[in-house]
């Protein structure tokens, strides 16, 4: 059988494809490897900017991962679309997760941003006492952080949630947004809202923020079938988001852009104030703090909430970031960045 030649015009273009198609391949090949991962967040606010900070760096597909950020505008809420199994871990607070708990779900913290109760509480105008019988609170949602807070400050001004009305808003700018319209009396409030409260001369009522509360107030979140059956997973994500966090610190720049893409801020005293509450919240190495449990747990029942067990680890897994430390990890990259 006489073998048939491919005409060289021909042989060269395909050679010319073929080394096209070699020269992409390797990209479309790690992009079909990505393994996918969903991260929660409760609001914009700056406890959750190690997620926006991993993602802008690349550092989630420098660790593998394919992540997809989700607003559910309140951990709460959160929390019940994590134990849904639509995503794989949520950023909120222990306070939701020792109610969840509760009622029989089986949760975890993993990692912290947040260690002290960052909140304060502003009203839209002044009033004598600072907080008047009768006014309506807003909160993000029932159980939630924002919602233990109010009941710890009314405590504080010598009232009870008997005396308010306490309203289920949203998130932080959705409060915010409340306070501005005149919907509501009163909020807890983070930053970047907490300085555009300040901008706006709204009037502070309590400041559970300088008061430095131990607490863990704003966490990653897992379960604990997800934790014990995707460990490998859990910890590409937690090392791209260190290492996030840690770049964040060294690089001014890069954070400052960061929040005002994802925050959609350009005042420059918003966008300042943020990135150092950031940098003043930020354990280095994210390490959620068993201080803080504990005294979640005592405010909890302080203000006659039900907490289930009093064991500081039938809530936090610290073994993930012992684990970061043992392997060196988190000193390398605090090296790396000259962080300290």
């Amino acid at each position: 059988m006489q073998q048939q030649m491919i005409p060289r015009h021909r042989f060269i273009r395909l050679i010319g494809a073929i080394l096209g198609l070699a020269a992409v391949w390797p990209g479309l090949a790690a992009a079909a490897e990505l393994i996918p991962f969903k991260m929660g967040i409760s609001a914009p606010v700056a406890s959750i900017l190690p997620v926006y900070f991993a993602q802008d760096g690349g550092f989630y597909e420098k660790q593998g991962l394919q992540v997809d950020i989700i607003s559910s505008e309140g951990g709460t809420r959160g929390l019940q679309v994590l134990l849904s199994g639509e995503i794989q871990a949520m950023h909120v607070g222990m306070a939701p997760v020792v109610q969840a708990n509760l009622q029989g779900a089986d949760l975890r913290l993993v990692a912290a941003t947040t260690n002290t109760l960052p909140i304060a509480i502003y009203a839209q105008k002044p009033s004598t006492p600072p907080l008047p019988h009768g006014a309506t609170i807003g909160i993000s949602t029932f159980g939630s952080e924002t919602d233990i807070a109010v009941s710890i400050a009314l405590k504080q001004l010598g009232m009870s949630r008997d005396d308010v009305t306490i309203s289920q808003i949203g998130g932080s700018s959705q409060r915010f947004a409340a306070l501005i319209a005149g919907r509501i009396d009163a909020a807890p409030l983070l930053e970047p809202t907490i300085t555009a409260a300040k901008l706006r001369h709204f009037v502070p009522v309590v400041d559970l923020a300088a008061q430095n509360t131990p607490w863990i107030f704003d966490a990653v979140v897992v379960t604990r079938s997800y934790m014990k059956e995707h460990p490998d997973d859990l910890m590409r994500f937690l090392k791209a988001y260190i290492e996030g966090a840690v770049r964040a610190m060294a690089d001014p720049r890069f954070a400052k852009e960061t929040i005002a893409k994802h925050f959609k801020v350009n005042d420059p005293t918003v966008i300042d104030a943020t990135y150092a509450e950031f940098k003043r919240l930020m354990p280095l190495d994210a390490a959620p703090s068993a201080e803080g449990a504990k005294n979640v747990l005592a405010q909890m029942k302080a203000i006659n909430l039900q907490v289930g067990s009093d064991k500081v680890g039938d809530y936090l897994e610290l073994g993930f970031i012992e684990k970061l430390h043992q392997e060196g990890f988190i000193d390398e990259v605090l090296k790396r960045y000259g962080v300290q």
